[in-house]
């Protein structure tokens, strides 16, 4: 169902922005009020604050600062599974039925009224500074409870996509990709200087005032996409349950023309192989600059995540368009570029000097191209009635993918701490090539279409294919 002058109306933008940017503000003040539980938990408040001096960081106090990030990292093990593992149940089973049917403005306020409680149990941890880390767990289990981030980009990508016409779907989500580094460049930016200067307690006062404006913005502005199917109200509890199940698994099962199933299921291999590396880097990046040779503050830390997330942004509003409608570049091309670009950040990031860290934030800057690329090129090849279902089950593999990897990486990084601290990124950087070559493969291999469900083996349609102003119908995969 498309909204008039989708081109051009805001919709879900502010949306994003403003959770992405209470996202970015609470997850590196979040690592911090860990860091700083276990530290006066296990030390006390005196040596805290001299561990956190630079000056002071010297070689006596090694083996105390390892502890620290080791406990610290297991803790974010701790609370990452807390908000996934109830997060991909719900929106499998609830929230992506409740937008294929439904509503889309529904399944927003839902989340996000679960958010505002989870910032509150946060602000009641900073308010009790004492009280034992373990009890950080109880807002993260119910963030997860109300889908967490998992569903919140799940309603929203589901939106844009279905309100978008397929010659502008890329650029409408690229502008809903540039929303999220926009807000981590503020987001990130403000949380260090926030918890620096102003302390955990209005951080996470100022979160919860976010997530409010969210919602009223939602009530208040945001016009509504519903479905035009819907279930049967009388089938009970149960049957609700079993129709959903059922829902996802005819989707999944689904007949398909030759070679489409293989398509999606590649491109969602490298979303996932994306959201690793991503939460990946979210967890031992802090913790990665915040100890020796480096003895980042926070602040400096928001320094570097606002530097990433501004070119990010920048590049995806401005470059993109000028990419697609100029330059007429394929989808596929954009995102081998993005990977590039993310591969060669981390080997930068590696080296553990200001430097290096620096330049590698800066090379990344074409590192939204592949998931804006990749989620308009799947969502085209599925009907707009399987959009829910689609980035449902995106966003519930996602959450499992990043479940993963804070497995791995809170494991790898306290082992890696004795022999190399920037492994960790190496190991990023190879898994992002994995992604490289399947989408090089898919350039080679996926034919060109012409219309839902149907494609043309001919290489002589690829010039075509990549006129934007040429016809396209429907669900018609113009660009990858």
């Amino acid at each position: 169902m498309a909204l008039p002058c989708s081109h051009f109306r805001v919709t879900v933008e502010p949306v994003m922005f403003i959770y992405m940017m209470a996202v970015f503000i609470t997850y590196p003040a979040f690592q911090a009020l860990i860091y700083s539980k276990v530290c006066v938990h296990q030390y006390n408040t005196t040596f805290c604050q001299d561990l956190k001096n630079s000056s002071a960081n010297m070689s006596e106090f090694r083996d105390e600062e390892d502890f620290v990030q080791s406990e610290t990292s297991h803790l974010i093990l701790m609370n990452n599974v807390a908000v996934l593992v109830p997060s991909c149940v719900f929106v499998l089973f609830f929230l992506s039925p409740l937008v294929d049917h439904v509503s889309h403005k529904a399944a927003i306020l839902i989340t996000a009224s679960f958010g505002v409680f989870a910032n509150v149990t946060n602000l009641l941890n900073s308010v009790y500074i004492d009280l034992d880390a373990s009890y950080l767990l109880i807002g993260s289990i119910i963030s997860g409870c109300g889908g967490s981030f998992t569903a919140m980009m799940m309603v929203i990508y589901s939106y844009i996509t279905n309100i978008s016409a397929d010659e502008s779907k890329t650029v409408r989500v690229s502008f809903v990709e540039a929303m999220i580094f926009l807000a981590g460049t503020i987001g990130v930016f403000c949380s260090g200087l926030m918890v620096d200067r102003l302390g955990f307690v209005f951080t996470f006062s100022f979160t919860t005032g976010l997530f409010v404006v969210l919602i009223l913005y939602v009530l208040i502005w945001l016009p509504d996409v519903k479905s035009d199917r819907r279930t049967a109200a009388d089938i009970g509890c149960t049957g609700r349950m079993v129709s959903r199940v059922s829902g996802i698994l005819e989707f999944i099962r689904k007949e398909r023309d030759e070679g489409v199933k293989l398509f999606i299921g590649l491109m969602i291999l490298v979303l996932l192989l994306l959201m690793i590396v991503t939460s990946g880097e979210i967890d031992v990046l802090y913790l990665y600059v915040t100890r020796h040779p480096l003895n980042w503050s926070t602040t400096m830390y928001g320094y570097l995540k606002g530097l990433e997330n501004f070119l990010r942004g920048i590049t995806l509003i401005t470059v993109m368009p000028v990419l697609k409608y100029k330059f007429h570049l394929k989808d596929t091309t954009l995102i081998i570029v993005g990977l590039l670009t993310r591969i060669t950040a981390f080997i930068f990031y590696s080296f553990q000097h200001t430097w290096t860290m620096f330049t590698g934030g800066a090379v990344s800057m074409f590192s939204g191209f592949p998931s804006a690329g990749i989620r308009s090129g799947v969502s085209q090849l599925v009907h707009k009635d399987e959009h829910g279902r689609l980035f449902g089950l995106i966003a519930s593999l996602e959450s499992i993918a990043t479940i993963i990897a804070t497995v791995i990486f809170n494991y790898v990084y306290p082992a890696s701490l004795s022999f190399y601290p920037g492994f960790c990124f190496l190991l990023l950087a190879a898994i992002v090539i994995i992604g490289l070559f399947i989408i090089l493969w898919l350039r080679i291999k996926m034919p060109v279409p012409n219309y839902y469900g149907k494609f043309e083996m001919s290489e002589s349609s690829t010039s075509s294919n990549d006129d934007l102003s040429s016809s396209t119908t429907i669900n018609g995969l113009n660009t990858l």
